[in-house]
C-alpha cells in the first residue's frame, strides 16, 4: 500500500486538472516517498487543450519498430528499468537505428511530486526531455530522501533539472506555472488508460500493423526477444525462384518470289 501525506491546500481544488496544478511546487515541499510498484489511483479528466501531444522519440525516424513505455518519475521499477534495462535495449536496438524508443507520463502518486516532475520534463522540450527523464531517474533517491526533509524536494528537483536541461530555477518556475505542460502529461496518462495501462511500468510495440503489450518482466532478454520477433515479422519473405525465360521463337524467312 502507498504511504502518502497529504498535499497540502492544492487538495481543496474541485477540478482534477485546477488541483494537479496547484500542487506543482506546493507539492515538492512536503512528500511521501512511494512504495515499489506503482500504481495510479485517480483517473485524469480531460486536459483544457485539445491539441494532440508530441512523442519525443529517440532513434532512426525510419525504424519500423517503436518501443513504448508509459512510466513514472516516481515509480521505482521505472527507475530501474531506466538505469539498468534501457541502455542495453538502446545501445542494441535504438542506436543501431532499428528501433525507435517513445517515453509517456503516466504519473503515480503522490501526485504532488509526479506531476512536478514530468511537468518539467515537457518543459526542457525535444532536445533536453529524454535527459531530464533519465536525470530525474538517475537521482530518484536523493529526490525521496530530500523530500522527507524539512526543507522538501524543490532545491533537490531544482538542482537536478537546471543541471540536465540547461535552464535556470527563474525558468523551472515559470515551467511549473504554465498550464499547457500538465495539460500534456495528463492527456498523455489518458492516452495510456485508453490503451489499458494500469501500472507503471508498461511496456508496448508499435509497428504498421498496430500495437502490442509486452508482458512483464520487463528485463534485458524479455523486451530483447520481443523487439526481435517485432523486426522479424517485418521482414519481407525471400522471393521464390525466377521461372526460366522461354527461348525466343525463331521465325522463318518467308521465300522470295521468283
Amino acid at each position: 500500500m502507498h504511504q502518502r501525506r497529504p498535499l497540502q491546500d492544492c487538495r481543496r481544488a474541485i477540478h482534477w486538472q485546477a488541483r494537479a496544478a496547484a500542487c506543482l511546487i506546493a507539492g515538492l515541499a512536503t512528500l511521501a516517498v512511494p512504495s515499489d510498484w506503482a500504481v495510479a489511483t485517480e483517473k485524469p479528466k480531460a486536459p483544457v487543450t485539445t491539441a494532440p501531444v508530441a512523442d519525443w522519440a529517440l532513434g532512426s525516424e525510419r525504424a519500423q519498430v517503436t518501443l513504448l513505455e508509459y512510466g513514472s518519475l516516481t515509480c521505482s521499477h521505472c527507475a530501474d528499468f531506466n538505469n539498468q534495462v534501457l541502455p542495453k535495449i538502446k545501445a542494441t536496438y535504438v542506436d543501431t537505428g532499428r528501433v525507435r524508443y517513445v517515453f509517456r507520463a503516466f504519473p503515480t502518486p503522490p501526485m504532488g511530486l509526479s506531476y512536478p516532475l514530468h511537468s518539467l520534463a515537457r518543459c526542457a522540450g525535444p532536445k533536453a526531455y529524454h535527459r531530464v527523464v533519465d536525470a530525474f531517474f538517475q537521482k530518484q533517491k536523493v529526490i525521496f530522501d530530500a523530500a522527507q526533509q524539512g526543507t522538501g524536494a524543490k532545491d533537490a528537483v531544482y538542482s537536478i533539472f537546471t543541471e540536465a536541461s540547461g535552464m535556470n530555477a527563474a525558468q523551472a518556475d515559470v515551467c511549473l506555472r504554465t498550464q499547457s505542460h500538465a495539460d500534456a502529461v495528463n492527456q498523455q496518462a489518458m492516452k495510456g488508460q485508453e490503451m489499458g495501462v494500469q501500472a507503471t511500468p508498461t511496456l508496448f510495440f508499435q509497428t504498421a500493423q498496430g500495437v502490442t503489450l509486452l508482458a512483464p518482466p520487463y528485463d534485458v532478454e524479455g523486451v530483447g526477444r520481443a523487439l526481435d520477433s517485432a523486426l522479424a515479422a517485418l521482414t519481407p519473405k525471400p522471393a521464390g525462384k525466377p521461372a526460366k525465360a522461354k527461348a525466343p521463337t525463331k521465325v522463318k524467312p518467308k521465300a522470295k518470289k521468283p
